[in-house]
């Protein structure tokens, strides 16, 4: 076998096959790589592999077209089959000597990656990853190629026939859905035998081990049929229907063994998890949702109207849908299946009050059911300093709280209080809503407070409030004298001097200053300019951030009005500390401009959370009703404030499924799809553009043309 592959590895250099061949990777591979840095300007280096998908398809005609064929073109093929090497050491030494020029040609990414790498921080998992999802795919497709050689004695006929499987399975994605309707029935046989599909899933970052024996499988495969194909030549007249008998009943059984060892293995491997490769583990479980779903006892059903395939062709949907194959695989109660609306319609017709439509997600237990789309599990985000939009996916936290929703006991509900030009906070809502409360929005100056509401929030109104709207908000935290409400109230920086409701909070012992916390102590800012700043959680807060997941990290302060505390116990009353800002901070004062160290407030602790209770006595039980204050909604609407780097989203969110008596609450970061941005010069582009766009690909297309003078000299 290594007398076959040293000679066919040598015939490529010796004439320009081999030097063209690799010209061509390296040709597009350096464009692909340009592209990236000019357009993108990220390391994200999947983009290069999956350009090299089409690249390889295309090409591999020329690496295969002579292995065979030129030997029974030259009768050589006859001294080749009485040499002292078994067909087997022909077949794997002549494809071996294929794939090492194949390695050589895309060998280049990792030039590419150390590129990428020297400006940017190295992905390494994901390279890994993809670099072997390519030499899996090499390694099938150079096999197809080796086979269709041996059919034919002629080097074109090869190309063309090789070229022809390379395009059939390009095309054989969609060919499944053009199929007409009397031949459905082959849809999924077709999309089982996908290549695209599972690449995909490597340059994504998924390693999954079916896919790895797929490709290995195809290999095994092609390469045993040549062995075939080639053994064929060497029967006898007397003995070739005996000899085709046997071979076929070989041939049959180990395509059989093979087919069936990768259903029983993908069957088996369906409750393990894929290997993910991506820097943030963005196909695996959080901690929230592996809680929430293993302590699940009754069984719920999710139905995706929507076609999986498509689903799985962006990086958005890939992600969903390894998000529901999590929660099936660590919880089997949890049922997920894809349906098409046009094929049942009667799912149309039982759904129809929920809005049911193509990219719909119904979540259902034996409790409720809970419709959220497709649509839902992305968000956008607006960057006002480059004028652009980011998209992050939310798919999990939107499942996650769905399914939390049809399985919990009761649910809480939550009244937002209207009619005052409220400034919002639309990032507690979501965070509410991802917890399953139900809002509802209620104008305070025309309605009475939803009696049957848990809590009651009021962001940042911009008018005071009347004396009859404050006797609601009394009445509300009376609740007929049975306490267990909870207001929850977020300053804002641009309110004016409101002083019927400062007065209604300092009832609760909250009072808030007009003025801004500033931080004199450039180590513990986030902005350079001192209104970001890093604050200190009291021991008051402590039963808060037991259930918080870490923490030690910081709370964010983020263009806060002073709060404090006018009194610790008063009457039936208390009010605490939550969340201070240090030592440090100082006060600006808006209407001056001037940082001002001697305000009175400063001699006092300046609040970011504070919180007041009412207590009252039935029997031994005790029944309370909270008033909690925050500084500020900056600290909930900066990208950064709620990143997963700060604990204001989680503290917030602990804090409120505490007061409002909730045992399970989420708090799931969204997933960003960026990379990392290239810190590459423009003198640096150039360079890099000579050497790997031009230079190298040059330089393979020279040595070719050279020892193709040469060859015709001799």
């Amino acid at each position: 076998m290594s007398a076959v592959y040293t000679k066919e590895l040598s015939s490529y250099f010796k004439n320009p096959l081999g030097y063209i061949c690799l010209a061509v990777y390296y040709l597009f591979g350096g464009q692909f790589l340009l592209m990236q840095i000019q357009y993108y300007g990220t390391n994200d280096i999947t983009g290069i592999f999956s350009n090299m998908y089409v690249v390889v398809l295309l090409t591999l005609p020329l690496f295969t077209m002579r292995l065979l064929s030129e030997e029974k073109r030259m009768r050589t093929d006859q001294a080749l089959m009485t040499a002292p090497v078994s067909l087997h050491g022909i077949v794997v030494g002549k494809f071996l000597a294929a794939y090492t020029l194949f390695a050589l040609g895309i060998s280049v990414c990792v030039i590419y990656f150390a590129v990428l790498s020297a400006f940017s921080s190295p992905l390494w998992s994901v390279f890994l990853g993809n670099f072997l999802g390519l030499l899996l795919l090499g390694a099938a497709l150079l096999a197809i190629g080796l086979f269709v050689s041996a059919l034919t004695e002629s080097q074109m006929l090869a190309a063309v026939g090789t070229f022809a499987c390379m395009l059939f399975i390009m095309l054989l994605d969609g060919l499944g859905r053009m199929l007409p309707s009397g031949l459905a029935f082959l849809e999924k046989p077709l999309g089982a035998l996908s290549f695209s599909q599972r690449y995909y899933d490597f340059t994504a970052g998924l390693l999954k081990l079916p896919h790895v024996v797929f490709f290995l499988s195809v290999m095994l495969v092609f390469l045993f049929l040549t062995v075939r194909v080639l053994d064929k030549n060497r029967w006898t007249a007397s003995k070739r229907i005996k000899n085709a008998a046997v071979s076929t009943v070989v041939t049959i059984f180990f395509l059989a063994v093979v087919v069936l060892f990768n259903v029983v293995f993908s069957l088996l491997m369906e409750r393990l998890p894929s290997m993910d490769l991506t820097e943030g583990n963005i196909y695996e479980l959080t901690e929230d949702s592996l809680d929430v779903v293993e302590s699940l006892t009754q069984p719920v059903e999710i139905i995706v109207c929507h076609n999986e395939e498509d689903l799985r062709s962006t990086e958005y949907g890939k992600q969903t849908d390894e998000i529901l194959k999590g929660y099936a695989r660590h919880n089997a109660g949890i049922q997920v299946r894809f349906a098409d609306l046009l094929k049942e319609p009667e799912l149309a017709a039982e759904y129809a009050d929920y809005g049911i439509q193509n990219n719909s997600i119904i979540i259902k237990s034996e409790k409720r059911i809970k419709m959220v789309s497709l649509n839902d599990c992305v968000e956008m985000e607006r960057n006002d300093s480059s004028y652009s939009y980011t998209y992050k996916s939310k798919a999990e936290q939107v499942l996650t709280s769905a399914i939390l929703y049809v399985t919990e006991d009761s649910v809480l509900r939550v009244s937002v209080l209207t009619g005052h030009s409220e400034a919002g906070c639309a990032d507690i809502i979501n965070y509410l809503e991802e917890n399953n409360y139900v809002i509802t929005r209620q104008n305070i100056a025309a309605e009475e407070i939803n009696p049957e509401a848990e809590i009651a929030f009021l962001f940042a109104p911009m008018t005071d409030y009347t004396q009859q709207e404050l006797e609601k908000l009394d009445r509300f935290l009376d609740n007929e004298g049975k306490f267990e409400k909870k207001l929850i109230y977020v300053a804002s920086h641009n309110q004016p001097k409101l002083p019927n409701l400062e007065s209604f909070l300092s009832e609760w012992g909250i009072g808030i200053g007009n003025s801004l916390i500033v931080e004199t102590n450039q180590k513990n800012t986030y902005d350079k300019q001192g209104f970001m700043f890093g604050a200190v959680f009291d021991e008051a807060a402590q039963p808060y951030l037991s259930g918080v997941k870490n923490p030690s990290l910081l709370f964010v302060g983020y263009y806060c009005r002073p709060l404090s505390v006018l009194w610790e116990e008063k009457d039936n009353r208390t009010a605490k500390y939550l969340v201070k800002a240090p030592e440090s901070c100082s006060l600006y004062q808006p209407d001056t401009g001037e940082v001002n160290g001697e305000n009175p407030l400063i001699k006092e602790e300046l609040g970011i959370v504070v919180i007041g209770d009412r207590l009252k006595y039935v029997g031994t039980q005790e029944h309370r009703s909270y008033v909690a204050a925050f500084a500020s909604a900056a600290m909930f609407t900066s990208s950064q404030t709620v990143s997963s780097s700060f604990n204001n989203k989680d503290f917030t969110v602990e804090l409120i499924n505490s007061l409002a008596g909730k045992q399970k609450g989420i708090s799931i970061p969204s997933v960003s799809f960026a990379s990392e941005p290239l810190q590459i010069t423009q003198s640096s582009y150039t360079a890099v553009s000579i050497v790997l766009g031009i230079l190298l690909p040059g330089i393979c297309v020279v040595t070719g043309a050279a020892v193709s003078i040469r060859r015709r000299r001799l």
